[in-house]
Order: structure tokens, then C-alpha cells, then sequence
């Protein structure tokens, strides 16, 4: 098993008064993704960065850590990380 960190920066946006996520973007590395974030974030409604745990192999996710939060971002991140 091949193992590798993806980072992805989650924007958000605000729609009939909730946030819902929008675009998802990679990033080559960890400030990367929060330099894009945080400039997201001053455009839109928010952004978070996660951290993918990647099998190269068979391209499944082991782990998705959140990073950082900037702007709106919903209060149950934590369990929509499970939908990665």
C-alpha cells in the first residue's frame, strides 16, 4: 500500500440561509491550500482545508483531517470530512 497526503480546499457558500459546499480544489501542499483557502474565503463565504489519507493503489480514503477553517464554514465539518 502506497501512501500519500492530498490536500483539498472546501469552499463554502451561503444558499437560502445555510452554508453548502461548493468547489473542491487540490493543493500541492499543506500552506498552499491555506493561502487558496483563505483567499476563498475573502470572497466568498468560507473555506476549510482538509488532509486526505490516499492509498495510491486503489485510490481509497484513510483518514481526512481538517486543517484549518476560514470564513463561514458549517458547525458539523467534522462529519461532512466523511463524505471524502
Amino acid at each position: 500500500m502506497a501512501a500519500k497526503t492530498v490536500y483539498v480546499v472546501q469552499a463554502f457558500e451561503t444558499q437560502r440561509k445555510r452554508l453548502v459546499p461548493t468547489t473542491k480544489t487540490d493543493a500541492p501542499s499543506e500552506s498552499a491550500a491555506k493561502k487558496r483557502a483563505e483567499s476563498i474565503a475573502a470572497r466568498a463565504g468560507g473555506a476549510a482545508v482538509i488532509a486526505l489519507d490516499l492509498d495510491t493503489e486503489t485510490g481509497e480514503v484513510s483518514k481526512a483531517t481538517i486543517l484549518a477553517r476560514f470564513g463561514s464554514v458549517p458547525d458539523d465539518l467534522d462529519q461532512l470530512t466523511d463524505s471524502f
